[in-house]
């Protein structure tokens, strides 16, 4: 961070987190450090592409304006100036249409990918692929405090504390083949707390679903996440005192309005309430399963 933001004598700049905005000073940084360095004046027989780079300028320009409902000028096809337009552009985005741009940018490189199959080999050819953009997008958004965090499928999220983010990682990842249904419950619990229209209820409800899920493959005699509990305990592969904890989980996720069942009063909900959800749902499942094998 420079020195007039660590300070902050730069009168456009708030040092909190960034959600719904996009300065411009960010724009501008997106276009310099993440897309400047991938992109080439395409449509031009006179400019060659000898890096082999991924994305047209002309091209981009034309996806941009055709998703923003905007008209292309001359200067957007003229190859002396199609640069110039380009970042123009990009700085004019409303901030919403920002974040669609980070996303369709996103698409167009994993699109272009299987132009460098043949030649994966090669480092050279590694800073034009998406797990490359990825990145920079996020540490440049995470350098500025910018609430939302490129996904490996190429959706904006909103940012999770980064300790929680590996546990939902290595989470994911173990929820396959046997555990799929529990997988689909707990994507829908971290879409619902990530997205940026929140739902903190339904997120709930999802994470405990997913517990509920695995439990329920590895104990298909048991009807509900309670009677599996109560295997375990039987078992005692897992202490009894921890399980009562995700008893008394289960036993507020039934009784809070709003979470599993409809009810006549508001929720009182917060979306850290989820991301606990979240994280106890994480931490039992992969308790759960590497206990059992």
């Amino acid at each position: 961070m420079k020195f007039s933001h660590r300070f902050g004598f730069d009168p456009e700049y708030k040092n909190e987190p960034i959600s719904r905005d996009a300065p411009k000073w960010l724009k501008n940084m997106f276009f310099l450090k993440v897309l400047e360095p991938l992109l080439y004046v395409d449509g031009d027989s006179r400019v060659s592409n000898n890096e082999q780079k991924p994305l047209g300028v002309k091209s981009l320009i034309e996806r941009l304006c055709a998703e923003n409902g905007q008209e292309t000028d001359q200067e957007d096809y003229d190859s002396w100036t199609c640069w110039d337009a380009l970042k123009f552009r990009i700085g004019a985005l409303e901030w919403y249409q920002f974040y669609d741009a980070v996303e369709i940018i996103g698409e167009l490189i994993k699109a272009n990918e299987y132009l460098y199959s043949d030649i994966l080999s090669s480092n050279d050819f590694e800073s034009f692929m998406y797990a490359s953009y990825r990145q920079k997008v996020n540490d440049l958004f995470s350098q500025h405090k910018v609430q939302w965090k490129l996904s490996e499928s190429g959706c904006l999220e909103s940012s999770l504390p980064k300790d929680l983010e590996i546990r939902v990682q290595q989470t994911d990842s173990q929820l396959k083949d046997q555990f799929e249904p529990a997988r689909k419950h707990y994507a829908k619990a971290r879409a619902y707390i990530l997205s940026p229209s929140t739902d903190p209820e339904n997120s709930i409800k999802e994470s405990v679903s997913a517990v509920e899920s695995v439990c329920k493959a590895l104990y298909p005699k048991t009807a509900t996440l309670g009677d599996a509990l109560k295997s375990m305990k039987k078992e005692q592969m897992i202490s009894p005192m921890l399980i009562t904890v995700f008893e008394k989980f289960y036993a507020y996720t039934n009784s809070e309005p709003a979470v599993r069942h409809g009810s006549d009063k508001e929720s009182k909900v917060l979306e850290y309430d989820a991301e606990l959800a979240l994280h106890m749902s994480a931490a039992f499942i992969r308790t759960i399963i590497q206990r059992r094998r």
